[in-house]
C-alpha cells in the first residue's frame, strides 16, 4: 500500500513491499520499505521550450545487514509534448535519477511521470511532476494567487512597468509577465490597503486605498507619497478616475465629486450634477467639453463649464459605458433587451449610430471595456468575450469566452483576462514576446 507524504512542495512516496525470496534472481533482495519522490517543486512556471533539471530521489529502508536493491527509474512525458535527455536509469538507495525536461507547447499544464521498477521488471510505483509552460499566442489559464483576485491594473509602455492591485495589495510585474512582486511600503499598511490603480498620460501612478487616501508615484513606482486627503474626515474607500487631460477625479458615497489638477495636492469641487452617479468614465474633447458616465446606468452627460453644470444626454438604450477616442469619437455600450449594443457618435453626442450588437450570456457592470494597443482596439463584453477593431465601426470576434469579466494589457502587450467569479486569469503573450 502506498502512502504519500508532502514536505513543502516535495512529494515523497513510502511503499511497503513484501517480496518473496527468489533464488533465480539473486540481485533482488527483500526490502521492507521504499521512499522516493521528485526533489523539484510542483507547478514550476517557465516558457515552453525552456528546460527544467529534474531530480528523482530513491531510498530503501531495510533491516541492518540486508543488501539494498537497485531499481530502474523510467521517465516519460504524459502531456505537453516535451522531450527528455534521459528516459531511464538505474540507481541504488539514497541516489537520485536525473533528466532534463524540455517543455513542449501542446498544452499549458504539462506532466512528467517517473515510474520505479525493481530489477525483475515489476512496477513498484510511480509519481508525477507538473509544470506550466507559457506559450506564445495562446490563452494560458492560471488558478493561483496573486493574480486570480486582480482588481485593477496600470501599464506604462514608455517606462516598461506594470502594476496591479489584488487582495488588498499592490504588485509590480517582474522580469517575466507572470511574475508578480509585492510592493512593500508603510503607506499601504492597514487601513490604507490598495484598492485600485490609475495612470495618467505622463506616467504618474495613483493608488486608491480602503482607508480614504490616494498614494501617488512620480517616478514609475520607485517611490510613493501620500496625496492630500480629498476628504480629511472620511476614512473609507474611494473611486478614482484619471481623464485624458491628466485630471484626477475622486468620488465616494455622500460627497460631491472632487478633482485635482496638481497631482493630488489641492482639490476642487465639481458640480452637483456630477455627484449623483459619481464617476465611472470621463473624457475631455478637443474643444474643452467634458463627457462623463457615472457608475450607474443611463448617466451619460456633458459639461461646457469644466464640470460645474451638466447636461444629460439621451441614449438609444440603457447606457453602461463611455469611451472617447483621440479624434473625439464618442462610443457608448447600451443594454437593449438580450443584446449589448455599441453606438458611435461623431457629432458630440447629438446622434448615435449602431455599429455592433452581441448577445452576452449575462449582463453585469463593465470595466476595462475599450483598450487601445498599437493600431487596434480590443473590446471586452462580460458574458461574451473579446472583440477586435481597427476603426471602432467594424468588429471581429477575437476570443469568445463567456467567463471573461475584464481585460488588461501590460506594457509589453501581454493580455490578461479575468474570470467573472475570480476563479482564474488567462495570459496571452504576443508571438515572439518573452
Amino acid at each position: 500500500m502506498a502512502k504519500y507524504f508532502s514536505f513543502g512542495n516535495i512529494l515523497l512516496v513510502t511503499l511497503m513491499a513484501f517480496l518473496p525470496g527468489c533464488a533465480e534472481e539473486p540481485e533482488i533482495r527483500i526490502t521492507e520499505q521504499y521512499n522516493f519522490g521528485f526533489l523539484n517543486s510542483q507547478d514550476q512556471k517557465v516558457f515552453s521550450g525552456e528546460s527544467i533539471d529534474v531530480s528523482f530521489w530513491f531510498s530503501a529502508l531495510v533491516n541492518e545487514g540486508i543488501p539494498v536493491d537497485q531499481v530502474k527509474v523510467v521517465f516519460e512525458t504524459v502531456s505537453g509534448g516535451g522531450t527528455l535527455s534521459v528516459t531511464n536509469v538505474r540507481i541504488s538507495s539514497n541516489e537520485s535519477a536525473e533528466t532534463t525536461w524540455t517543455l513542449g507547447d501542446e498544452s499549458f499544464r504539462q506532466v512528467l511521470k517517473a515510474s520505479v521498477y525493481d530489477l525483475s521488471g515489476r512496477l513498484i510505483s510511480s509519481g508525477e511532476l507538473a509544470a506550466f509552460g507559457f506559450r506564445q499566442g495562446s490563452w494560458d489559464a492560471i488558478s493561483a494567487s496573486p493574480e486570480t483576485q486582480m482588481m485593477d491594473m496600470a501599464a506604462d509602455a514608455v517606462n516598461s512597468v506594470t502594476f496591479m492591485t489584488t487582495s488588498n495589495k499592490l504588485y509590480r510585474q517582474g522580469s517575466r509577465y507572470y511574475i508578480w512582486e509585492e510592493v512593500k511600503n508603510p503607506l499601504f499598511d492597514y487601513p490604507d490597503r490598495p484598492r485600485t490603480i490609475e495612470i495618467d498620460r505622463n506616467g504618474v501612478l495613483y493608488v486608491s486605498t480602503w482607508g480614504g487616501n490616494i498614494i501617488r508615484s512620480l517616478d514609475h513606482g520607485n517611490t510613493w507619497q501620500a496625496c492630500t486627503k480629498p476628504w480629511p474626515d472620511r476614512s473609507h474607500y474611494l473611486q478614482i478616475c484619471v481623464s485624458n487631460d491628466n485630471r484626477l477625479w475622486v468620488s465616494t458615497d455622500g460627497e460631491f465629486v472632487r478633482y485635482s489638477d496638481d497631482r493630488g495636492i489641492t482639490w476642487s469641487d465639481a458640480g452637483a450634477g456630477m455627484s449623483e452617479y459619481r464617476v465611472g468614465d470621463i473624457f475631455r474633447l478637443s474643444d474643452g467639453t467634458l463627457f462623463k458616465h457615472g457608475l450607474d446606468c443611463c448617466s451619460l452627460a456633458k459639461s461646457f463649464d469644466d464640470g460645474q453644470t451638466w447636461i444629460t444626454i439621451p441614449t438609444p438604450g440603457y447606457s453602461q459605458k463611455l469611451y472617447v477616442t483621440d479624434r473625439d469619437e464618442i462610443l457608448i455600450c447600451c443594454d437593449q433587451g438580450q443584446s449589448e449594443i455599441i453606438y458611435i457618435s461623431t457629432n458630440g453626442g447629438a446622434t448615435f449610430t449602431n455599429v455592433c450588437a452581441v448577445a452576452p450570456a449575462f449582463g453585469t457592470s463593465m470595466q476595462n471595456t475599450f483598450i487601445r494597443w498599437g493600431n487596434d482596439y480590443f473590446v471586452t463584453i462580460p458574458g461574451y468575450g473579446i472583440m477586435k477593431s481597427s476603426n471602432l465601426r467594424t468588429y471581429e470576434d477575437f476570443w469568445l469566452n463567456q467567463d471573461i469579466d475584464n481585460l488588461f494589457i501590460d506594457h509589453n502587450g501581454v493580455m490578461i483576462a479575468t474570470h467573472w467569479e475570480g476563479k482564474q486569469v488567462w495570459y496571452r503573450s504576443a508571438p515572439g514576446l518573452k
